[in-house]
Formats: C-alpha cells, structure tokens, sequence
C-alpha cells in the first residue's frame, strides 16, 4: 500500500497548490480524512486499495451538506477538465445508471455489468471505473458509451497520472485551452506525454488524454 498512499500524498499536494493559486471551487476537493469512515454501502465491493483510499481520504463537498446532492469532490486540471469523485457513503447512488438500472422506482442489476466493477468518478457524465477483483486496483475509464479502456494498471498509477497533470496545469498557469482553437494547447500536451508514457505506457496515455477530451 505504500505506492498508492505515496501516490496519494502527492496528489493532495498538487491538487492544493494549484487551487491555492488557479482553483474555482472552495471546500469541494480531496482532503486527508479527520474523521473515522463511519458510513459503508455493504453492496459495493471493495479492493484494499479502494478501502484504503476511502478510510484515509475524505471527499469535501461543501454544498451538499443537508441537501439530498450527491456529494462528490472536483478535482480540476486547468481550465480544460473537471473530474468529480463520489464520496464512499453515496458510491451506490454513482452506480445507478450503470450496474444498477433505474426504471420508474424499480431497479434491477445491469447483465452486462461486471459485479465487480466500481464507478469511483465522472468526467461530463462518462465513468471513471475500477476493478476491485484485481491486484492493485486497475482503472478504466468508458466515454461515448464505448467499451471500458484500461488507463492505469493501479489506482496508484491513476492518482499519480492525474498529479502530472494538475502539476503541467499548474506550469501553464491553468490556462489549457488555446482561445482561438478551442482545443488544449499542443505545448501542453508535449509537457505531460512524455511522462504519462513512462508511467502508464502509450495505449494508457492515449486512452486518458482522449478521455478527457485532450486529444
């Protein structure tokens, strides 16, 4: 567990240092947890790297106090991607829509969802999801209602590919997108790739930065 909890360290350090000088959200992020996990949903399963990340690492969401909002963190990469993680005590009602499927006040389970299978997050609407049945926790992301890609042989690896990003966001001033293409900026692109290769390998960092919306 020490890669993912180093990964981890790392993440929180860039995801702050880049709201301290460029964020757009206040109390909406992933924080070191103060308080014990208290509140588990016992039908979804668990790897011990998912369990690890829930118990030491809290999703604040600071609107959702009191409402009936799904409470979920955002985690930015410049101006060009918003990713939002749900928080362990609504990760059921992140499922709704893919392993379970709601139709009126029924709800059945999905046959063509693996069981073991969890949505831990969302980039406009299309999943973030990791197999809890493997070692290491590998992560797939699904865009356009396509087949799940493989993005990160870890969660480790997942946390640590999103630190490279924030971190280049950070480089460009989170200032992404070229304002007369309306596309991300090629020179940043050139930043990470290089070191999204060397973590995740091509076919991986093909498949993130096309996921969201990159490339």
């Amino acid at each position: 567990m020490k890669q993912l909890s180093e990964a981890l360290t790392r993440f929180v350090h860039q995801q702050n240092l880049y709201n301290a000088a460029y964020g757009l959200f206040q109390d909406h992020d992933i924080q070191p947890r103060t308080e014990n996990l208290d509140c588990w949903d016992r039908r979804i399963p668990v790897s011990p790297e998912l369990e690890y990340l829930y118990s030491h690492y809290e999703m604040i969401d600071a609107k959702a106090a009191g409402t009936h909002k799904l409470k979920n963190a955002a985690v930015e990469i410049g101006d060009a991607a918003v990713l939002f993680f749900a928080a362990p005590e609504h990760l059921y009602r992140q499922q709704l829509g893919y392993r379970w499927i709601t139709s009126g006040e029924l709800v059945r389970e999905s046959s063509s969802w693996a069981p073991d299978h969890v949505v831990i997050a969302t980039f406009n609407d299309d999943p973030v999801i990791v197999d809890t049945s493997e070692p290491d926790t590998p992560v797939y992301v699904a865009f356009e209602g396509g087949a799940p890609q493989q993005v990160a042989d870890s969660l480790a690896n997942f946390f640590t590919a999103l630190s490279i990003l924030i971190e280049g966001a950070c480089t460009f001033k989170g200032e992404l997108i070229d304002e007369d293409t309306y596309e991300t900026k090629a020179a940043y692109i050139e930043h990470v790739k290089p070191l999204l290769h060397q973590l995740l390998g091509e076919n991986q960092t093909m498949y993130l930065l096309n996921y969201l919306s990159f490339c």
